[in-house]
């Protein structure tokens, strides 16, 4: 019997007795391979003793002071380890407690933006159909995962307008620069009338609603191209992508494709505490501080000392030991196994992805997700932890 309401009642889960490098343990004694870290999230390995000190140490002389009243020594190395890392001037960090929160406040952002700006007939957020963004009602609303949405619709904000994802077989832009895919975005905004538009969202390279796909090149260009062309943010989604797990410092590096704003969380902290943030470029951080002076948002949790306590030692870990290149050079690794497994074994249909983050397309006649879910609970029961997707419209061949 348990008084914990879990995410499967009906399920018997193991309990984890504890975690090192890329292993966790069971009370029982047996041992698992982490292969998914998690939800892509403990990207540093599990068992950081230097991680749990300094999150020990800030806890030893204070644990929460509210971010309306104080800043902290911890916030301060977060944010400006952040800025030392990311490129194209994206230094301004506003820290959350996930990803889901930093979607929520990205797009809160957006719209303040554009108040500041004297245009408020903008806050319409457009975003792909086969993403994911966070389970949070407006995070959700973002999302194009058919499956998460459905049990919600009623609910669901229609502020945000999707749009198709990029087809994995289009030839890529024609001399305009523009292709199908963009087209379609393109068409979807003259539908909703861009100057009703704040920002464009999505995601460097697919995550639980499209494991692994990746955009074709030229794709990524065009969309930041029509959101300058109609004075609309870009904001990426590098919950899943940031801080190294595609092989670059974020997903959007492999484009070249400079955001206005990003999300992240998972691998900023590497799993020891929930800590999320959007890091915003000078544009929007000076649209604030030059007009009315304050973001008017704000979470209890949000700059939580020990959080960011435990975010700035993984990101000198990161950068110390080069993970963010290891992650290039162990993806390509992964790649090579994954495809010789294709090349064995009829169910797996496509491999895709970048770096450390690559998703298995699966051929499969059962209802979508099953036989993604299926293959998900034979590993875990073998002592492997891979993390199954689902399906949804276009650029999808199976699980």
């Amino acid at each position: 019997m348990t008084d914990v309401f879990y995410r499967a009642p009906a399920l018997t889960y193991p309990q984890v007795s504890h975690g090192e490098g890329i292993y966790l343990w069971d009370t029982e004694g047996r041992r698992y391979l982490d292969g998914a870290s998690g939800a892509l999230v403990a990207n540093l390995g599990h068992g950081r003793g230097e991680i749990a000190q300094a999150m020990a140490d800030q806890a030893g002389k204070v644990a929460f002071a509210h971010s309306a009243r104080f800043t902290s020594a911890a916030q301060e190395e977060l944010a400006s380890r952040i800025a030392h890392l990311l490129p194209w001037n994206l230094r301004h960090t506003y820290p959350v407690s996930g990803g889901s929160e930093a979607t929520e406040t990205a797009v809160k952002l957006a719209r303040q933006y554009f108040l500041e700006q004297g245009e408020p007939s903008r806050f319409k957020v457009l975003s792909r159909w086969a993403s994911y963004h966070g389970n949070s009602l407006g995070a959700l609303s973002a999302s194009g995962h058919l499956g998460r949405r459905r049990p919600y619709l009623p609910l669901l904000s229609s502020a945000f307008v999707h749009f198709d994802p990029p087809n994995p077989r289009c030839p890529g832009p024609d001399a305009d620069g523009d292709c199908d895919c963009s087209r379609s975005l393109r068409a979807t905004l003259e539908r909703e009338d861009p100057r009703s538009v704040a920002a464009i969202l999505m995601e460097p390279v697919g995550g639980s609603a499209s494991s692994g796909s990746v955009p074709h090149q030229g794709y990524m260009a065009a969309v930041r191209r029509i959101a300058d062309q109609h004075g609309i943010l870009l904001i990426a989604d590098e919950v899943m992508t940031g801080f190294g797990r595609t092989g670059e410092i974020l997903g959007m590096v492999h484009f070249g494709v400079a955001p206005d704003l990003i999300t992240c969380a998972k691998g900023l902290s590497g799993g020891y505490a929930p800590l999320g943030a959007v890091v915003a470029n000078d544009r929007v951080y000076q649209a604030i501080l030059q007009g009315s002076g304050r973001f008017a948002h704000g979470f209890t949790f949000g700059g939580h000392l020990v959080a960011c306590a435990a975010g700035a030692r993984a990101l000198a870990i990161l950068e110390g030991e080069g993970l963010v290149e290891n992650a290039r050079r162990m993806g390509s690794l992964l790649r090579v196994g994954l495809e010789t497994l294709q090349s064995k074994f009829e169910v797996l249909n496509q491999v895709r992805g970048l770096g450390l983050m690559q998703g298995l397309v699966l051929n499969s006649t059962e209802p979508k997700g099953a036989t993604a879910a299926r293959l998900a609970d034979l590993a875990f029961s073998g002592g492997l932890i891979i993390y199954p997707g689902s399906g949804g419209p276009g650029g999808l061949d199976g699980d």
